[in-house]
């Protein structure tokens, strides 16, 4: 009796970025996310702060209307990996802006004792 034959064992790569310096970056101050069954779509804009008759005409309306720049989606997948990584480099931004603030701080102390 002769054994079924089996299909291609899955492959998984590790995927690295090639180099991306010849992109443009977009600086965005808003984001709109809607989700599906596995993926998620953001749509990342910019909202460019009123004057005050753009302003008044937001009061009157509800709401600012932000240009959207670009949109993505990713799948569920992504988006945990996503959200581990930039955990991580949250927290670490977080520690060294602290770092930072304690810095200028102690700084700060010193030149008023050496003006005194």
């Amino acid at each position: 009796m002769s054994q079924p034959e089996l299909g291609p064992a899955p492959v998984t790569f590790n995927v690295t970025i090639a180099d991306a310096s010849s992109l443009p970056i977009h600086h965005v101050n808003t984001l709109a996310l809607r989700t599906g069954i596995d993926e998620f779509f953001f749509t990342l804009g910019v909202v460019v702060p009123p004057d005050q008759e753009e302003a008044a005409a937001a009061v009157e309306v509800g709401h600012l209307e932000a240009q959207p720049i670009f949109r993505f989606a990713i799948s569920r997948d992504t988006m945990e990996k996503f959200l581990a990584v930039m955990a991580g480099q949250y927290d670490q931004q977080t520690t060294l802006i602290k770092q930072l603030h304690r810095f200028d701080e102690e700084t700060s102390k010193e030149e008023v004792s050496g003006n005194e």
